[in-house]
């Protein structure tokens, strides 16, 4: 086996023995490990590559069943991943993992040449966008299984800094049953709320464990200008002058109250056009940087009345520390959380009567405020299938939910 391929294992392995296997994200049960070829999506920084580093480190034994690489890496770069991975399975190499896909030129050809020229062999490959797998050529959505890893839950950050275990609920037994649900979690641990804030500004992603708050927000500076500079470019072929534009477009939404688009007033603050303001959210919600819920009739071309927010709290206290330490605004923060726990497990759309209709195929959408612990219930007085997810509440009572317990749908 050439010194290149030993390279790639070096790395391996130096990789593999940091895999902590005690705290496995939500996804990971449920992927079919088995299948020919996985792909798994999500943002910068979600996990992505420990879980597949802990499926290796839990399925196989030694570098002669499975390599894994990374497609960014100068000697994958220079050899192509096809060159690679056919030279590894030479050796009896049972699967191969390849990390940051996007970042190969061509690389749906060569992936679908892979998966075609050897049979018996597994391929899991991870990146940044899923439409932008979907959208490149060797039609490869026939053959892989498709899985997208959303930030943590706040379950997650609970179970992965308290090592407090508590299990998921599903939203209709959270809407039924959210008394007891909450009684349960504080007779476990009283700081519920306090954990909560802290999630708020540090618990979206992972790599919080190693680093203090102020650190994890200067890294996740770090992450929006990967994205921007980086992946987003894979997507589109973009102008510097465009990053730069996306950029302030970003900006703009943290600071600012937004709570539906107003398409005018964001191309006059911008100065750009309508036609790039409809590019740039449709680049930055392809990179998992923004949420935008929609009106249930909306068309695929319409914003009118959406709700636009960036994908997580997160993203609003390191941008606004960024900007001179420019004050967030709470309803964002809690928008923000509500959607970002909510959306891909359920169809969620931007409501005429209150903030949010959810549709739960029951044949009737239940409708949602989000506000602060004074929130009042008069928006959805009239509405029989209405509810209010209070922040700052520990316990609720009738429709009235805890804004947090939406952090334990997974």
């Amino acid at each position: 086996m050439n010194i290149e391929i030993n390279e790639l294992f070096a790395i391996q392995n130096k990789l593999i023995s940091q895999t902590p296997l005690k705290f496995k994200r939500y996804l990971f049960e449920k992927i079919n490990w088995e299948n020919r070829m996985i792909t798994i999506t999500g943002a910068r920084g979600t996990g992505k590559t420990t879980l597949v580093l802990q499926h290796f480190k839990e399925k196989y034994k030694t570098t002669a069943e499975c390599l894994y690489m990374s497609a960014d890496n100068p000697l994958v770069l220079k050899n192509g991943v096809y060159n690679i991975a056919t030279e590894y399975f030479k050796y009896y190499g049972d699967a191969i993992i390849i990390d940051e896909i996007h970042k190969q030129t061509n690389w749906s050809s060569e992936v679908k040449a892979l998966y075609d020229a050897f049979p018996d062999k597994k391929i899991i490959i991870l990146g940044s966008s899923r439409l932008n797998i979907l959208n490149q050529k060797g039609d490869l959505s026939r053959r892989t299984l498709i899985y997208n890893l959303k930030g943590l839950s706040f379950r997650e950050f609970l179970e992965l800094k308290y090592e407090v275990n508590f299990s998921s609920f599903g939203l209709k037994e959270i809407l039924s049953n959210h008394i007891k649900i909450s009684s349960d979690l504080l007779h476990i641990n009283r700081d519920i709320l306090k954990y909560f804030m802290e999630y708020k500004q540090i618990g979206f992603y992972p790599f919080f464990t190693t680093v203090d708050i102020s650190e994890y927000q200067v890294l996740l500076n770090n992450v929006l200008d990967k994205v921007i500079y980086e992946d987003v470019p894979t997507l589109k072929d973009i102008k510097s002058s465009s990053q730069v534009a996306l950029k302030k477009l970003i900006a703009y939404l943290a600071i600012s109250k937004i709570p539906t688009i107003n398409i005018g007033s964001m191309c006059n603050e911008l100065d750009i056009s309508k036609e790039t303001l409809y590019e740039f959210l449709d680049l930055l919600s392809r990179a998992d940087l923004i949420n935008i819920i929609k009106k249930r009739d909306a068309t695929v071309r319409s914003l009118k009345k959406s709700r636009i927010f960036l994908s997580n709290p997160n993203l609003y206290y390191a941008i606004s520390n960024e900007l001179w330490k420019h004050n967030v605004d709470v309803g964002n923060i809690r928008e923000s959380f509500f959607v970002s726990q909510l959306n891909e497990l359920y169809l969620l759309y931007s409501s005429q009567i209150a903030d949010y209709s959810i549709d739960l195929k029951t044949g009737k959408d239940i409708e949602v405020e989000i506000g602060g612990k004074t929130k009042s219930r008069k928006q959805i007085m009239d509405t029989q299938d209405g509810y209010v997810f209070r922040d700052d509440q520990e316990m609720g009572y009738d429709n009235i939910i805890p804004l947090y317990l939406s952090g334990f749908l997974y």
